[in-house]
């Protein structure tokens, strides 16, 4: 089974990028296979042992579609970090400064007008 499903799964995998950087990429998409194969053998074992499965070929299928799915949702939230990251830092510093003063800004006024209400200031 090994021999029919890896190439689907590498077919399905190959095209995914993370990284301009041919040496990071290679790096970041083995790290997440890695994930995903340690899910899926420690899912399949699991399955084997308490007797779901009993048949090799079984926890093949179940193996690859668990590892590809595995792959696909972890790279899709590196991603996500990665483009989130790169957002954050896209924005000028007198940016943050200007949300952080308006946020501590707005933050005091909420306290004093509750203590004022509240009846706690002298």
């Amino acid at each position: 089974m090994k021999i029919i499903l890896k190439p689907i799964f590498d077919l399905i995998t190959g095209q995914f990028t993370l990284f301009n950087n041919i040496v990071y990429n290679y790096v970041a998409l083995a790290i997440i296979g890695l994930i995903a194969f340690k899910v899926a053998w420690e899912f399949v074992g699991f399955l084997y042992d308490v007797g779901i499965i009993g048949s090799s070929s079984s926890g093949s299928i179940i193996h690859w579609t668990v590892r590809a799915i595995v792959f696909v949702v972890v790279f899709y939230i590196c991603s996500f970090f990665i483009w989130f990251i790169k957002f954050i830092i896209s924005i000028p510093l007198w940016v943050w400064i200007i949300v952080a003063v308006s946020v501590l800004a707005i933050i005091t006024m909420f306290v004093l007008l509750n203590q004022r209400k509240s009846g706690v200031t002298k």
